[in-house]
Parts: structure tokens; sequence; C-alpha cells
């Protein structure tokens, strides 16, 4: 007889930064690092105890039950009346030195005060797993506090790989186990720390294949492109928008749709250490006004008509009729990404998909079965494969089909809820 596996008492801090509300996949508030939490959440709480940390909002209950999980709650007041003040910037930028591998969210201060809350409330618990998203800086502290409780650090970002590799040694020498939200970052981990190799691991991030099935009898629009993301200049819009150009030569019935706010994040921020000749180029872009000042030049050549955006307030939940009704879904990021959400979320959606070789890319989609992988910054190679799409049907199909079939079996969120118990179970042997 197998011996039943005991209820676990697990801590879940969300990154500080964004109020959570519950689920967040009906809000239009968070990142999909938020989500991800928040659906593994609700997954692990069908088995064991889960209390999620986050930040309180205005208006938000310093404690919430959703489906199974407490969500506490803790004031960011100070911690973002400090950190967005510009004379403590200029200060700690001073102190760093101007250091990329230093910046301001790399310090032992960041969102302290958060985290002193939560530590003393997980003081007054008996966990077994604190799980701490992003944020490495809070593991040491946490393990001081709780030196017998297993902590998971589970990065969303390359930000092990980018940051002062003594600093980021030392806290993760004090976790249990890294994941990584996919091989690429994993292994990044393991090649810098090599001594720390056996402790980084990756647990996928996934879809919720029920909410993005496409209904019965609900077919693609013909050739209607579609792009989901922030419309930024590591996320290469303006390289779809050239090579939107070139279909449009072929198919001058081809129309594409843009989802996703005009958000710029500084480049420090994405990329505190980067020498990647991709993205070096997109420096001028990362000044504030020069992005939107491209996108809208190039705009102005395309017939009116032919590209539609929505760029304000849309939830994750509506995003998939806009997936459904699309014949290509097309991501051409110039950054290598950490993930990509909305690879398996048009994945899940039966849409084949064109996107860049770089970063998890290649992890996620097939080149060739559900979808095509291209060069970054290659207008033309991206109009290739989308014109290969476009222009057959039944290849189109076949990788929908194939699509689906990759989304369903390995980025279910219930696949990946096992696999991350796997994981704790493997930590309290």
């Amino acid at each position: 007889m197998v011996a039943k596996k005991r209820k676990l008492k697990i801590a879940l801090i969300f990154m500080p930064i964004n109020e959570i509300r519950p689920p967040v996949y009906l809000s239009s508030v968070g990142t999909s690092g938020d989500l991800v939490m928040d659906e593994l959440a609700r997954r692990l709480a069908r088995w064991h105890e889960v209390i999620a940390y986050c930040a309180l909002g205005k208006g938000q209950p310093q404690i919430e039950e959703f489906e199974g999980v407490q969500y506490r709650r803790m004031s960011t007041w100070l911690d973002r009346r400090l950190f967005h003040r510009r004379k403590i910037r200029r200060v700690m930028d001073i102190v760093n030195r101007g250091s990329v591998s230093q910046p301001l969210f790399n310090s032992p201060l960041w969102y302290r005060h958060f985290l002193g809350q939560v530590v003393a409330d997980a003081s007054r618990q008996d966990y077994d797993i604190i799980h701490i998203m992003n944020i490495s800086q809070f593991v040491p502290v946490i393990r001081s506090r709780l030196p017998k409780v297993r902590i998971v650090l589970h990065m969303h970002c390359q930000w092990l790989e980018q940051l002062d590799a003594t600093t980021i040694e030392q806290r993760i020498n004090a976790a249990d186990l890294v994941l990584g939200v996919s091989d690429f970052i994993a292994a990044g981990v393991r090649r810098r720390f090599p001594a720390l190799a056996d402790r980084c691991r990756h647990i996928y991030n996934g879809v919720d294949t029920v909410l993005f099935a496409r209904p019965p009898g609900v077919e693609p629009k013909p050739k209607q492109l579609l792009f989901v993301g922030r419309l930024a200049p590591e996320k290469g819009v303006h390289i779809l928008l050239d090579a939107f150009h070139i279909v449009l030569v072929q198919h001058p019935d081809a129309h594409l749709q843009l989802i996703g706010p005009e958000i710029i994040l500084s480049r420090e921020e994405l990329f505190p250490a980067c020498d990647d000749p991709h993205v070096l180029a997109l420096e001028p872009y990362f000044r504030p006004g020069n992005y939107g000042e491209l996108l809208r030049r190039k705009l102005s050549g395309f017939p009116p008509g032919s590209i539609s955006f929505l760029n304000n307030g849309i939830k994750f939940s509506e995003l998939m009729p806009y997936y459904h009704s699309a014949s290509v879904f097309v991501f051409p990021s110039i950054c290598e990404e950490s993930f990509g959400m909305p690879l398996v979320e048009a994945m899940a959606s039966a849409t084949p998909v064109v996107t860049t070789r770089a970063g998890a890319f290649p992890e996620i989609v097939e080149d060739g079965r559900g979808g095509l992988l291209v060069e970054r910054s290659d207008a033309q190679a991206l109009a290739d494969a989308i014109l290969q799409l476009l222009s057959n049907p039944n290849q189109r199909a076949a990788m929908a089909q194939a699509a689906l079939d990759r989304a369903s079996t390995i980025f279910s969120w219930d696949r990946i809820a096992a696999d991350l118990i796997a994981e704790y179970d493997r930590l309290l042997v």
C-alpha cells in the first residue's frame, strides 16, 4: 500500500510591486508572473494549505480567502515612499557607483518593510515551504529567521545571471531550490554557479487549456494576424510592422491585430548587464517617447483599416476570442525571453505560432510542427514564415492541432502544479 502523502503548509510570496486581485486572469492588473503564481496557488490549495503574501492595495482587505488560498496583504506604503523618491534613488546610485550589476531593485533594502511584515507573520506559522517569486534578497533574511523551512526561489527572469555574482551566489546558497520558468533560465544559473547546479531546476509556466479552448464551430478569420504583448522595443513590434508591409504585397486583404499596452520599461531594469547586440541596437528606443514616435511613423504608411489596436484595460480572460479569430499568432521578440505566456495561450487556442529562435521559445514551440521559428530582428524572415502559413491552409491546420496537443500535454496548469508538488516532495524527503 502506498503511504498517503501529508498535507503541506506552503507560503507563496508574490512580488510586492502589484496589487493581487484573485483570480488574476479576470483582472487587468498584474503581470504574467502574478498570473503564474496565482494559478499555482489555487491548484496547490486543492491538496495543501496555501497562504499567499502580497501587497496591500487601496480598498483591499488585509486577509481574503479565494478558492482555498488565503491571501494576506502587507503594506508597501513605506517601501514605495522610500524607493520612489528621486533623492533616495540618487543616493543608492552613488553607493553602488552606478553599477549595472547592482541596480536599485537588487538592494537588500528593496521592499524590506514588506518583507519584515511577511517574516513576522511567517514566524508564527509552521511552514514546510516558502516559495518566493524573483526577489533573491528575501532568501537570506528568511533563512536567518526560519532556519528549518525549505526555501524555493522561483525565477521568472534572468536576474540571477545578470546581477552581481558574489551577492547572488550568497543568496541562492541560502535557498534549497532555485526554479526557472524554463530550462533556458535554469541552465543559465547552472552555468554561472556550477557549485550550486544541483539545486537549479525548471518548472514551466502554464496555460488554462479549458479557458483558452476553441469553441466548437469557431473558425479563424482568413488572413488575420495577432500579436499580444507590450508595445515595447524588446517585443519587436517595429519588426512586425516591417514584416506586415511585405505580407500585404501578396495578401492585401490581410489584417493585423495588436493587443497590449504601450509600456516602455527602462533597459537597465529589463537587462541590467546586457551584451546582446540585438538588444543593444534598441538603445535609442528606450528613451521616453522615441518608440511611440517610431511606431506612429511606420503606421502612417499602412492602408486604413489594415491594423487594429486594443491597448488599454483588457483582462487576461478577454483575450480568448482574439486568439480564436487569428489565423496566425506572431510574436517577434528581439530579446531572449524567460518564457512566453502568449505563445502557450495561442497554442491552447489551436492557433499556429510564428516567433523567434531565442531564449525559451524553442522549448515551447516545436519548429515545423506547432509553429515556425525565425531569427531575431529579421523582418524578411518573419514575413516569409507568415506568408508560408497564410498560403498553406493544410499546413496551418496541422500546425494548429500540433500546437494544441503540445499545450494540453506539457503546459496545462494541472500538469505544472503536479510537477511543482513533485519538486516540493523531493525537498522534504
